[in-house]
């Protein structure tokens, strides 16, 4: 009988055979090996088990869990506690908390996991030197995980892993700034589009290696799914679903299109994508997505979610008291 560690390795190589795929390009199967050989080992979300942040985490993504559960970990960490202060304080919440129970109540069960996720993340990949001019890197990622949570929450109940996936869906330019930086310079200087210079340069795309990691750190099959497709604006053009969230890639189109409206809003990495709010509004998904009286008032949603963001990337990033 396999043990559970031997098992576990065997379902984790599977998983980045299937979605890291090889290359005939001998100089792109050299940057895969070197690529699958870090996300084995660097490649998960998952914060230490027995830590503040790791308990708070299960607590976080378990339904019995309360509001009460949650606030006397988070006194065990001093740095979360004052981020939760100066979020529920802010312009974004207006809570005028003066305990911590206080901001915590205020902002809700679904704040405090976004502050979970975000601290969890933000710690897992702080190794991971952002590229110069890339300050809007995780703002980015905050606002297209918020928005992809709020649109899905349109269509039914939200669990979480959509904010989660939307957070680390560009992650692999992370990985490629900082261990693959001569590849990540050349697709930086292409003169053509992003996924050209991708398709040219690398085995596969940023988009795979965020898959791996979302499969690697235990998400859900969809929203893998969401994170590896993120890109695909044709998604819709081979739907046969009536009902969107009948659809297995219900929200790879969704997050596609939160995507699509970070760069719509400038907050594009790359400061060369000439989307914009107009193009988003009459593409096919949000159509698609707008079908049985479903209609996402987006253009609001946006306005909301980057204030939001701004909030929360502030509270993350910057040593303001």
């Amino acid at each position: 009988m396999e043990s559970p560690t031997i098992s576990s390795g065997l379902r984790t190589a599977s998983v980045l055979e299937n979605l890291l795929p090889h290359s005939t390009d001998p100089a792109k199967e050299t940057l895969r090996v070197r690529i699958v050989e870090l996300l084995q080992s660097k490649g998960e979300i998952l914060p230490a088990a027995e830590s503040p942040l790791g308990r708070l985490w299960k607590l976080v993504n378990s339904p019995s869990s309360t509001l009460a559960d949650c606030e006397e970990i988070i006194l065990l960490d001093p740095a979360l506690t004052s981020r939760i202060f100066r979020v529920a304080n802010s312009a974004a919440y207006r809570a005028n908390a003066t305990t911590v129970s206080e901001a915590i109540r205020f902002v809700g069960f679904k704040c405090i996991r976004e502050f979970v996720f975000n601290a969890g993340v933000f710690e897992q990949f702080s190794g991971l030197g952002v590229p110069d001019g890339w300050d809007i890197f995780w703002l980015r990622n905050i606002f297209v995980a918020r928005m992809t949570e709020r649109m899905a929450s349109v269509y039914g109940p939200t669990n979480g892993t959509e904010y989660l996936a939307g957070l680390i869906h560009d992650v692999g330019w992370l990985f490629l700034a900082s261990y693959a930086p001569e590849e990540f310079d050349q697709i930086w200087n292409y003169k053509g589009r992003i996924a050209d210079a991708e398709h040219e340069i690398l085995p596969f795309s940023h988009a795979n290696m965020g898959a791996a990691i979302a499969a690697k750190s235990s998400l859900p099959p969809r929203a893998v799914d969401a994170v590896l497709y993120h890109h695909r604006q044709s998604l819709v053009t081979s739907v046969t679903a009536a009902v969107a969230t009948q659809n297995p890639l219900f929200l790879a189109i969704i997050m596609s299109v939160a995507d699509r409206l970070a760069d719509a809003s400038q907050i594009d990495l790359f400061a060369r994508c000439p989307e914009t709010m107009e193009h988003v509004l009459a593409s096919p998904e949000v159509a698609w997505l707008n079908k049985g009286g479903k209609k996402l008032d987006l253009e609001t949603m946006v306005a909301e979610e980057i204030e939001k963001a701004q909030e929360l990337f502030t509270a993350f990033f910057t040593d303001k008291v």
